[in-house]
């Protein structure tokens, strides 16, 4: 039997991978997937969820989720309420069961990248950076134009390398380059503030000009999707080394009827 794919708004491919796709499962080693074995994959319907929509521009995370309970449940099928839901789910702090969420819709639809990155920041958020990785390569191999998993993964990247110089350390390392080095990934994260123009230096009046704080990584910079829902491609720059991955909020993939 022949099953149609679920697309997204971000001009994704829909072409299967033809390779070895390794899969990040809740507690489980990761699992392989051949082209062959992508191609059974769920169909899904059309997303037209506006009171829905409208409770997650208002932060009502549990009128959102016993809405989004409802519609899937009559709509089992709707791969955006599910995604939402597991967004949602993030919200609540009920990472369990969001990245339970995330990880069936990552074997149901295994070629969109936007579950895999956001259970890639839930991973990352618990400090199971491995696995992170492993999700976000996955994300960037099933789209390999999807760029906002690029940034998290050079964010993680980065993350696992300050880890790594760290314990350096604590084992006794003396290399100045291994302190130097946590130094420049610490200003990477937060640079230093900078001085003032000569001009208002001259006056007296200059002040340092302090870095802009982390922006709520769940908050897209702008919203295309629709009035009230944010969009899924602007996303706020990676907070620093103990601040969540930035994830695909709330506009899901888009499904073809």
């Amino acid at each position: 039997m022949t099953h149609r794919h679920a697309r997204t708004p971000l001009q994704l491919s829909c072409r299967l991978v033809s390779r070895t796709l390794a899969i990040a499962a809740l507690g489980f080693a990761c699992v392989g997937m051949s082209g062959a074995a992508l191609a059974q994959t769920s169909t899904a319907t059309r997303d037209d969820t506006p009171q829905i929509d409208s409770a997650i521009a208002g932060k009502d995370w549990n009128a959102a989720l016993t809405q989004l309970d409802a519609r899937i449940a009559s709509n089992p099928r709707d791969v955006q309420a599910k995604f939402k839901r597991a967004t949602v789910l993030a919200r609540l702090n009920r990472d369990d069961e969001a990245i339970a969420a995330f990880t069936e819709l990552t074997q149901a639809y295994p070629e969109l990248p936007e579950p895999y990155n956001n259970l890639a920041a839930l991973y990352a958020k618990k400090g199971r950076y491995e696995d992170a990785r492993v999700a976000l390569e996955t994300a960037v191999k099933a789209n390999p134009g999807y760029a906002l998993a690029y940034d998290n993964l050079g964010d993680l990247y980065l993350r696992l390398a300050s880890e790594s110089y760290k314990r350096a350390q604590s084992l006794g390392s003396k290399s100045p380059l291994t302190r130097q080095r946590i130094t420049a990934i610490q200003n990477i994260y937060n640079p230093p503030k900078k001085r003032a123009g000569a001009a208002e230096g001259a006056s007296g009046t200059g002040a340092a000009i302090a870095p802009s704080p982390a922006a709520d990584e769940w908050a897209p910079a702008s919203g295309a999707a629709s009035p009230t829902m944010p969009g899924p491609d602007d996303y706020a720059p990676f907070g620093g080394p103990t601040s969540p991955l930035p994830a695909t909020p709330y506009v899901a993939p888009q499904a073809q009827p």
